[in-house]
């Protein structure tokens, strides 16, 4: 069980654990009841999370919050099955009496048997019967608690057609009734794969937010590395890749706190006070990526490998931009994407190489994915400003702006063009 918590308000509590505690409840409801009880899992434990806040309204908060939620949850999903005429029947399959049923939650629940459980989930969601972005969906909505906007953006697709992707994954899980068990490790290693990317797209998410007013979810951030660092220490799934991805994130991470200002603002990379950087978590991430050499890297390693460059450069004027661009260039080669055409870019910008980078820039401006992109905008801005062209940059962040979507995007603009000139 997680420890007790007493000092927040319900509210907060239930966010906290349905972000942090109900992946786990999940994966254990799932593995007592099955995956073709999922969807009903699922439901009973958003259920329970809503229940907390009316109780713990009116009664306060228990000793044991995390522990009532659970009792809850699984005294629901029993119900439920009561109700379908199924229990005898789940029961009957799992070899099991109701309290045996409940007896197993409870040791499933203790902390030697949550990180197996989760593990489990994982594979689950990422089973072959799905397509990748179906795999995706799944362990986002999962195992991370991401609502459907944020699985949208990570996709790139409508929340409508992400709600319906999900659903059509549950479906196929419980039509070929996949049970929770672990594949043989062959199999589990093919799967590795998509269990890279989603928790890639988590962070990813957590570091620069698609909801609210907020720039970046910590907690987000923080499920996919604990994610990813459950893989790091099972011996099967504890890969060069899944090594650097835990690098990449832990560099990342190190520079959370001096991304927002004291008003919840972006601050970017050029105007972050270095001193708030995470050393601690620096070397950690640099660790793992010694941990995780190969002949072979992957993405992960490159992209790690320039975040720790970025993390170990005094100010942005001494950053080693030659060697980013170099790592860029490899991304390239492995791993063709606009994105990486538009960080390049930027790079060889703040490198000195401003017309060759407006050139970069303009050649993937028709790109599908790059149509809507307001940052390559920014990216523009960014070189005209380097260039001290302040009227192209001006226009180039005015474009941006009536692209822009959340709203700390478009508070950071506003003052961007504000400062411009001035």
């Amino acid at each position: 069980m997680p420890p007790e918590v007493t000092s927040d308000g319900p509210p907060q509590l239930v966010e906290h654990f349905f972000r942090h505690e109900s992946a786990k409840l999940i994966a254990v409801l799932t593995r007592a009841f099955g995956v073709r009880h999922l969807e009903l899992v699922e439901d009973n434990v958003q259920e329970a999370m809503l229940a907390a806040v009316l109780a713990w309204r009116q009664r306060g908060i228990p000793s044991n919050p995390a522990g009532w939620i659970y009792r809850v949850a699984r005294n629901r999903v029993l119900d439920a099955l009561r109700r379908q005429a199924t229990h005898q029947r789940v029961l009957s399959l799992a070899q099991q009496t109701e309290e045996g049923i409940e007896s197993l939650v409870e040791e499933w629940l203790s902390d030697e048997q949550v990180s197996d459980s989760l593990l489990r989930m994982i594979f689950v969601c990422c089973h072959p019967s799905l397509d990748r972005r179906s795999q995706i969906a799944m362990t986002l909505k999962i195992l991370g608690g991401f609502s459907l906007a944020e699985i949208a953006r990570g996709l790139l697709i409508s929340p409508e057609a992400a709600k319906k992707r999900v659903q059509r994954a549950k479906h196929t899980l419980a039509q070929r009734r996949i049970n929770i068990d672990l594949p043989p490790t062959q199999e589990l290693r093919r799967r590795l794969a998509a269990v890279h990317d989603v928790l890639y797209l988590m962070f990813n998410e957590g570091y620069s937010t698609s909801q609210g007013h907020q720039p970046l979810r910590d907690d987000i951030c923080e499920e996919a590395a604990r994610l990813c660092h459950l893989l790091c220490e099972h011996d099967e799934f504890s890969t060069p890749q899944s090594r650097a991805l835990l690098a990449l994130m832990l560099a990342h991470a190190a520079r959370l706190e001096a991304r927002v200002d004291s008003r919840g603002g972006v601050v970017l990379l050029a105007e972050q006070d270095r001193s708030r950087w995470d050393r601690r978590l620096i070397g950690m991430a640099a660790v793992w990526l010694e941990r995780s050499k190969t002949p072979q890297p992957s993405r992960f390693h490159l992209e790690a490998a320039i975040a720790l460059t970025h993390c170990r450069a005094a100010s942005l004027e001494t950053t080693d931009w030659q060697r980013i661009v170099a790592f860029y260039d490899r991304l390239l080669a492995l791993h063709p994407s606009p994105l990486y055409i538009l960080n390049r870019a930027i790079a060889r910008g703040e490198g000195g190489e401003v017309d060759t980078a407006l050139a970069e820039l303009e050649s993937i401006r028709n790109h599908p994915e790059m149509r809507h992109y307001f940052l390559l905008d920014c990216a523009v801005g960014r070189l005209h400003e380097l260039s001290s062209d302040e009227g192209a940059a001006k226009k180039a962040y005015s474009t941006a702006l009536a692209a822009a979507v959340a709203p700390h995007e478009r508070l950071l603009l506003e003052e961007k063009l504000a400062r411009i000139g001035h």
